[in-house]
């Protein structure tokens, strides 16, 4: 097979061409991201399998259907306008405004209303397999919470495309056009981050066709809310320990040997060295019918004589406290400079806006060469009374008088009573 003839395969075979060359695109950034930005050992290959599914029937079939076969009927300029120069297209005042058309269907309508929702759908399915719950992943996830972002976030890097794409692309083109787009952010994305923890994938930067970083962290499955050890095994008993003392080696494997020997297990935890001092505080769940309480604090406080030992028995959250309907969770990342009041400041704003705060971690670190606060909170709303837009008004007041450089904000609904 000559150049001549490879050249021609896309012109002479449009459909064909669009369903490889998407079921191709779509596979690779699924295989960029596993590797170079989850860093994944293994390939999640049926994943991969999934999602390069939707790019042969969505992005190479249903779009290729819409782009060429609808357009092409809907307007009659669509096969002509893209081949003229550009003083002829200033001329041709149907070509534009058909143009115009063409681009407020896919972005307007087409996006929002189709790709969105089958996006989501898939990735639901991909994540949860029988126990996907379609309609909550469409109607509360994308509708009730991501849509305006996700769609402003399409807008900002694919309207501009998406003119290109209509105004100067042949029909045969239009897929090619939009699947290189996609894989070549990708491809930035993934070097931009690949080998840097630290830097932050922001909700409002574009990651493939329509989907944002905040459908990114939906997409690969990053963002996963932790569960409460208590409320998830309400069958065992639990116990919290908080402990501190002296640094010395071999603390940690003491204290969590002490735990195993007497039938408990450690899961929820918390441990480091602050100064000379180093701190524990982790949760111990155990089966009350195999494990004698009494023994199992005595082996904890044993560990050493020089750590200060607390334990207190923990309870299941009263059943009163939780509604009926889907929580809705909050998950803020933030990183700026060491200032005062950074946490008062985070923490007065979800207790303000009615969410409570389940875990709140921060830290000092150094990423490249500057010396950075990092903060990571996740609240929740169990009753529906948080003010989410308030709320994320008042976050972008404290980015600005704190100079915060990223704070990702990823809201979504899950029901905390289905485990």
């Amino acid at each position: 097979m000559n150049w001549t003839t490879i050249k021609s395969i896309p012109k002479v075979h449009p459909l064909a061409f669009g369903i490889v060359f998407s079921t191709f695109k779509t596979s690779f950034s699924d295989l960029l991201v596993q590797k170079t930005v989850e860093k994944r050992e293994h390939i999640d290959w049926r994943r991969n399998a999934a999602f390069a599914s939707f790019g042969c029937f969505y992005l190479g079939g249903v779009q290729y259907g819409l782009y060429v076969k609808v357009f092409r009927k809907m307007f009659p300029t669509s096969t002509t306008f893209p081949g003229k120069t550009i003083a002829q297209k200033m001329k041709d005042k149907q070509g534009m405004k058909e143009t115009g058309y063409q681009v407020f269907i896919d972005q307007f309508v087409h996006h929002p209303f189709s790709y969105f929702p089958v996006f989501y759908a898939t990735k639901e399915i991909v994540q949860n397999g029988t126990n996907a719950d379609i309609k909550r992943a469409v109607f509360t996830d994308y509708f009730g919470t991501n849509f305006k972002d996700d769609v402003i976030a399409l807008w900002k890097v694919w309207l501009p495309s998406t003119v290109l794409n209509f105004a100067f692309m042949p029909m045969w083109g239009r897929i090619p056009w939009v699947a290189s787009t996609s894989l070549i952010w990708t491809c930035i994305l993934s070097m931009m981050r690949g080998g840097n923890d630290q830097v932050v994938l922001d909700e409002n930067e574009i990651v493939g066709p329509g989907v944002s970083g905040k459908s990114m962290a939906i997409y690969t499955g990053e963002y996963s809310p932790r569960l409460c050890p208590i409320d998830l095994d309400p069958q065992l008993s639990h116990i919290v320990v908080s402990a501190s003392g002296k640094d010395k080696g071999g603390l940690v494997a003491r204290m969590t040997e002490a735990v195993a020997s007497a039938g408990g297990n450690v899961t929820t935890s918390k441990m480091h060295r602050l100064g000379d001092q180093f701190i524990i505080l982790m949760h111990v769940s155990y089966d009350k019918e195999k494990v004698r309480h009494l023994d199992l604090l005595e082996s904890i406080r044993n560990t050493s004589e020089e750590l200060v030992i607390k334990i207190n028995t923990l309870q299941p959250r009263a059943t009163t406290l939780r509604s009926k309907t889907p929580d809705t969770l909050f998950n803020l990342h933030s990183i700026g400079p060491d200032r005062k009041g950074v946490v008062a400041q985070y923490a007065k704003t979800f207790h303000e806006n009615n969410i409570n705060i389940e875990t709140l971690s921060s830290e000092l670190k150094v990423v490249h060469g500057e010396r950075v606060f990092v903060v990571d909170i996740e609240g929740s709303d169990h009753n529906g009374r948080a003010n989410i837009e308030q709320f994320k008004d008042k976050l972008e007041n404290i980015k600005k008088d704190l100079d915060v450089k990223t704070a990702k904000l990823q809201i979504s609904n899950k029901d905390l009573n289905k485990r």
